[in-house]
């Protein structure tokens, strides 16, 4: 059953089938003021067993509640089909029913007509492949709670709190439509969802993906002479080539943004935002300085705090990449006290992730861990996964710097089981590159090459160069070692093209340099 937050124009779930009275280990404290009057009832659903239900009726606060014993068959969890008592965890169970039933618009089990094959699948654990149903298979990090939520083990099901912090942070999507879209429907209407979808791409790292939908949506509000839609997507194709490391690229479509004049000061500040972190890219600060400068200046006429304080944290790792450590930690813990002052947990915990890194820069590493380890509690809290395993990333590289490779791997793996948990591949790629440097470490070269491996052909997926060209030097790194010379000077002869497309010549370079000393060894 759902019902509709008016004040927020927001579904609510509400129950499942019906309501049951909690156990006396899960009961809480009784609202105060409710006038309750019971009056009793049935189960309306046809066809199946009756169940007794008592209506409870709150003249306070105007609500009803049924309660009961009973349960939906086709919603129930394996424990209940074998007679145990209803629980919290069966609920949870059904919950990942309903976002099955939302996001697909069909019911479980809808190609079963008889309860003794639905029963039978769910107690076999049969239950629907959700990646493979092609809208599902977009929200990786939805599919894998709803896997969650259908662990044969009730205790190992996420809590409803738990639910609720992974929802908050997932990228959202409409459902799926109960019939064909309608041809006549808006052309700009699907450039906005085209890019949503083009969001919800980048944000799982599949930069191809994202470049086709915002694309796309592009031509449509350019043939509209949509100004503000033309804008708003070519700062989000700025991003996608800023994310792949492709500064030329990324740089024409932030000053196309802001060649297209608004008058909206926040939207030409957030386009150079993206120009100002494309400069540093390059590491050409001085532009970048004078970029971020002027975004803190009009979100500080605007009144937008967190923006500011975010321009902040963009100016502090200009000064950082410049080894200006000092002026790189001041400049966090103003915008430290920023995100302390408006209350948000998320934004703190990336800047306390900031002050670790100049730490860690500056190898003061028992700083850098309290620091790292402060922001994983806070991520943890707001229920970020992905950011809590970037910080389990780094710490693991933290112990690696300092040759304690059992605590690196430890938490290299604890941080590839939450990347493979969200869907998150790039993340993914690089805890399996992290866990491959540490096998390198202690000379395990076959694993650490089979990780590399691995990694690389996510990274090739996925589109992401710069990850792509640094596992290939550490696979040629890895056969130089193991004197494999001639397979050491293909992938370093890789490396360097990778880079070269990039526009990275200082590395290209390098590359090619270590390809002609492993040449030296052969001759």
């Amino acid at each position: 059953m759902a019902t509709s937050n008016r004040s927020e124009c927001r579904a609510l779930i509400t129950d499942f089938g019906s309501a049951r009275h909690l156990g006396s280990d899960h009961v809480g404290k009784q609202a105060k003021g409710n006038d309750q009057r019971r009056q009793p009832t049935t189960d309306p659903n046809a066809g199946e067993e009756p169940i007794t239900l008592e209506a409870i009726f709150s003249a306070t606060a105007s609500t009803l509640t049924l309660t009961g014993s009973g349960y939906t068959l086709r919603w129930a969890a394996p424990e209940l089909l074998q007679d145990d008592k209803p629980c919290l965890r069966s609920d949870i169970w059904a919950f990942g029913w309903i976002a099955y039933e939302v996001m697909t618009n069909t019911i479980p089990f809808h190609d079963v007509k008889t309860n003794a094959i639905v029963i039978n699948r769910v107690i076999q654990g049969h239950l629907p492949s959700v990646t493979e149903d092609a809208r599902m298979s977009l929200i990786r990090a939805l599919c894998s709670l709803m896997v969650r939520c259908w662990s044969m083990n009730p205790d190992k099901r996420p809590t409803a709190e738990e639910c609720r912090k992974l929802i908050s942070w997932m990228p959202m999507i409409i459902p799926a439509p109960s019939q064909a879209i309608d041809e006549d429907a808006s052309q700009l209407r699907h450039a906005e969802l085209l890019n949503t979808l083009g969001n919800m791409y980048r944000k799982q790292a599949d930069y191809p993906s994202a470049l086709s939908s915002f694309t796309e949506a592009l031509d449509i509000y350019t043939t509209h002479n949509d100004n503000r839609g033309q804008a708003e997507t070519l700062r989000q194709l700025g991003d996608v080539h800023r994310f792949r490391n492709e500064s030329a690229e990324a740089a024409k479509f932030y000053l196309e943004a802001l060649q297209i004049n608004l008058g909206d000061e926040s939207q030409r500040a957030n386009a150079l935002f993206g120009l100002a972190t494309t400069h540093q890219l390059r590491h050409e600060y001085g532009e970048a300085i004078k970029l971020y400068s002027e975004c803190v200046q009009i979100y500080t006429s605007t009144g937008r705090k967190r923006d500011r304080a975010t321009a902040l944290c963009g100016l502090a790792r200009v000064h950082r990449d410049q080894a200006e450590y000092s002026k790189a930690i001041d400049l966090f813990s103003e915008a430290l006290q920023v995100y302390t002052d408006v209350d948000d947990l998320r934004e703190r915990a990336l800047t306390l992730f900031g002050l670790a890194e100049v730490h860690r820069l500056q190898v003061e590493y028992s700083e850098a861990i309290n620091l790292y380890s402060e922001a994983l509690q806070a991520f943890t809290d707001a229920g970020d996964h992905s950011e809590r395993a970037r910080t389990l990333w780094c710490l693991a590289e933290v112990h690696r710097s300092q040759r304690e490779y059992s605590e690196a791997s430890k938490l290299h793996s604890e941080a590839l089981q939450i990347m493979i948990e969200i869907g998150d591949r790039r993340g993914r790629g690089t805890s399996l590159w992290g866990l491959a440097e540490v096998h390198q470490a202690v000379q395990e070269y076959d694993e650490a090459s089979k990780l590399y491996s691995e990694a690389m052909q996510i990274f090739t997926d996925v589109g992401d160069q710069p990850w792509r060209a640094e596992t290939l030097i550490s696979l040629a790194e890895t056969n130089q070692k193991q004197g494999r010379s001639r397979e050491a000077i293909s992938l370093y002869t890789e490396a360097s093209e990778a880079w070269e497309e990039m526009g990275d010549s200082r590395h290209a370079s390098w590359a090619l340099n270590k390809a002609a000393d492993c040449r030296k060894t052969l001759q």
